[in-house]
């Protein structure tokens, strides 16, 4: 059950009804339930693994919060975070076709960064078990994150009975937020899918032209399908009452790579930051330990992606390309964005290949042959690729104004109820008319699903 399938448009509805005249004290709890049944939705089984890794993180949770003796508390959660990284190893890395548990690499990572705080002292442990396992399970969050602290999320939830549940303000927000996600997915991602996928599927049959366009499509394809996701999940979760955290900011307008991983998938560069690449040593102790903790942090974000070496390649790239800082070159800001885009775009690459030697064909093609071949089988008509030229063009333009802190929604919202209602009806019918679906389309699939 995706949140662009028929089924979610049914569950979540019904969810926000009984939520809305849920008592105070019932509220976790019915989100918790509702939380589960849309986990369980995708496999039973899946909601049993994470009501383990749930468990496991709030016993040793408590215990590394009543322990006073350092060793044994350090000890303590080592055990703890192995455990939640040997669980994780073994449903996404294994060979034995075993499914990946829905958002298992999210959640796993949650789990972790609270008992690191835990430790710390940064949080204390929760001893509320429903507002724990709601903490791990929240629906909005649970597939594609973003990766949410126990200083955001887990505070909300304890604050949940005191909160004004009919804030008008609030709930529009939420719904243009949901809207513009929708929009985003089954508009601009899912309708550059289908030339970028017929191109990596098959890219023997095309020249190094339609490969080089396929690449610069994908990422925007990537972008609008995750911070699609993002938008659903944060408007779904304001209308419930709750704040996510922003998972994207402006990516592609970055003048370094260090910026870049700053507005890109933040709730998991941060969570990198603060739990791996701090603890190694950050840059306390000379350039070459830095570079070093550099590279160890971005092979890890690899590793998380995926098992190919290809993935490993991708953030090994990554961390050269945060070593070569573009920041110190003195040329204009522009043209820094233009290259470091260009460096993005060239990685999402190997990103998205099914493996090196797919990579290596497709770097010859773009170097022996470098011509257009087959346009015609990247399977879109004139007029979708004109509204594929359009979507991107509009998400460079939002993305320009939100830059100049210049908000769209809030333009909405002061205009007369007749407009704002136009707008909204316009954007619904865009999406339902113009959005891409057919026999094919699978509805529960979001790119970073898989990760």
């Amino acid at each position: 059950m995706g949140f662009t399938s028929l089924g979610f448009l049914l569950f979540f509805p019904s969810v926000l009804i009984i939520y809305l005249l849920a008592p105070g004290k019932l509220r976790a709890a019915w989100l918790l339930v509702a939380s589960y049944a849309f986990c369980m939705s995708f496999g039973v089984k899946y909601g049993l693994i994470l009501l383990a890794s749930t468990i496991i993180t709030y016993v040793g949770g408590i215990f590394i919060g009543n322990q006073e003796r350092s060793q044994v508390k350090k000890l303590c959660v080592g055990a703890v975070v192995f455990l939640h990284i040997l669980f994780l190893a073994f449903f996404k890395y294994n060979r034995l076709q075993i499914l990946l548990p829905v958002g298992i690499s999210f959640y796993t990572f949650q789990a972790i960064g609270y008992l690191v705080d835990v430790y710390r002292g940064d949080t204390k442990p929760e001893k509320n078990i429903i507002h724990f396992a709601l903490f791990q399970a929240f629906f909005p969050k649970l597939v594609q994150g973003p990766i949410e602290r126990s200083d955001n999320l887990l505070k909300q939830i304890q604050n949940l009975e005191q909160l004004k549940l009919l804030d008008l303000s609030r709930i529009r927000e939420g719904g243009l937020l949901l809207l513009w996600g929708l929009f985003q997915k089954l508009m601009i991602a899912d309708r550059i899918a289908i030339p970028v996928n017929a191109v990596y599927g098959q890219f023997g049959a095309f020249g190094g032209v339609e490969i080089l366009l396929a690449t610069v499509l994908y990422a925007f394809q990537i972008y609008c399908d995750f911070a699609g996701y993002t938008d659903i999940a944060r408007g779904v979760a304001r209308i419930c009452g709750f704040e996510l955290q922003r998972n994207f900011c402006q990516p592609y307008l970055a003048d370094s790579v260090q910026d870049f991983w700053r507005r890109w998938h933040i709730s998991l560069s941060s969570w990198l930051r603060d739990y791996l690449y701090i603890p190694l040593g950050g840059s306390r102790k000379g350039t070459l330990r830095k570079y070093g903790n550099v590279m160890i942090t971005f092979l890890v974000s690899g590793i998380w992606h995926g098992t190919g070496f290809h993935f490993l390649l991708w953030g090994g790239l990554h961390g050269l390309g945060q070593i070569v800082d573009v920041r110190k070159w003195k040329i204009p800001r522009w043209l820094k964005q233009i290259l470091v885009f260009c460096f993005v775009d060239a990685t999402w690459m190997v990103f998205r290949v099914n493996s090196l030697g797919d990579l290596k064909g497709m770097l010859q093609i773009l170097v022996t042959n470098f011509r257009l071949q087959d346009f015609a089988g990247m399977e879109l008509g004139k007029f979708e690729w004109l509204l594929l030229l359009l979507g991107i063009l509009l998400i460079i333009i939002m993305d320009i104004l939100r830059e100049q802190a210049i908000s769209i929604s809030q333009w909405i919202f002061g205009q007369a109820w007749p407009v704002r209602c136009l707008i909204y009806t316009a954007l619904i019918g865009t999406i339902l008319i113009l959005g891409v679906y057919g026999a094919a389309y699978d509805t529960s699939q979001f790119l970073y699903t898989q990760f």
